[in-house]
């Protein structure tokens, strides 16, 4: 149990250093405040654009995709239209053959 303690101490402590490192490096950097603000503005900028074109992408197939869906379920209802108007006639057909059998 102790060897675990001083592992998670040793882990502890790599990452409270490494954060520390990171908080320091940021406030020591070579660039001014103001640079640090643009770089990062125009990061998140460059995302915004991404995540709008990956956005606009699934629009776009969403709408390709209910195209497709609507030509189908059209063409479905055509096919069903057609077999209920076949039936349709020769039920009638059946009707009339059975009426003149019957006189």
């Amino acid at each position: 149990m102790n060897k675990e303690n001083g592992g998670f101490k040793l882990l502890k402590g790599l990452v409270i250093g490494g954060a520390i490192g990171a908080a320091l490096g940021m406030l020591f950097a070579p660039r001014s405040g103001k640079e640090t603000r643009e770089k990062l503005m125009g990061e998140a900028e460059r995302l915004k654009a991404e995540i709008e074109k990956y956005a606009e992408d699934f629009s776009e197939k969403a709408q390709e995709a209910k195209r497709e869906l609507e030509q189908k379920l059209a063409e479905v209802k055509s096919k069903i239209e057609e077999a209920a108007d076949n039936i349709k006639t020769a039920a009638t057909k059946k009707q009339r053959e059975a009426a003149n059998d019957h006189v």
